[in-house]
């Protein structure tokens, strides 16, 4: 086609080349600075944020792994504190038992050792008032004989009185 015939048909469909050609440099130009001073920041600053979202995903994710870790390392804390403690009650209860157990035994030693001095007290006592009873009947039975019978001489008396006496242990070591 010829230049003319160009013109002519750009003519019928109401265009001017010439100014066709000056809005298509004007829209390349218009393009070309939106694409420089727009386009590219914008898609830099849409790059930066998508960045920005999934750093705060990835620490949102990592805070809630240390969540759980943390959680989960109380609960270990709180548990062995637990085992602590009743070591701890069980010791002191353990402890407790075997002080009570040797003050008992402490008691029980002392009033063993009350009850033997008292017996080997009442022992001499009963001893010392079954001499001083021996004593006394030997003069009753020595006073007895002489009334009774003048006819025995010392030797029978004395006789007669071990005899007593012997009788009176007899009774003695029966009780």
């Amino acid at each position: 086609m010829e230049p003319h015939a160009t013109q002519s048909v750009l003519g019928t469909l109401g265009l001017d080349w010439k100014l066709f050609i000056a809005q298509l440099v004007n829209f390349t130009i218009v393009v070309g600075a939106l694409w420089h001073w727009v386009y590219r920041p914008l898609l830099a600053a849409m790059d930066k944020r998508a960045k920005e979202i999934a750093k705060g995903l990835r620490d949102a994710t990592e805070a809630k792994k240390r969540l759980q870790e943390s959680d989960i390392e109380k609960e270990r804390v709180i548990r062995e504190a637990r085992n602590e403690g009743q070591r701890l009650i069980e010791e002191a209860q353990n402890r407790a038992e075997a002080v009570r157990q040797e003050k008992l035994d402490e008691t029980k030693a002392e009033i063993e050792k009350i009850v033997s001095e008292t017996k080997e007290r009442i022992a001499v006592e009963r001893d010392s008032a079954f001499s001083a009873l021996q004593n006394d009947i030997a003069t009753l039975i020595a006073q007895a004989t002489e009334k009774v019978a003048l006819h025995f001489d010392a030797k029978q008396q004395r006789q007669l009185i071990d005899e007593a006496l012997a009788e009176l242990k007899k009774a003695n070591v029966k009780t």
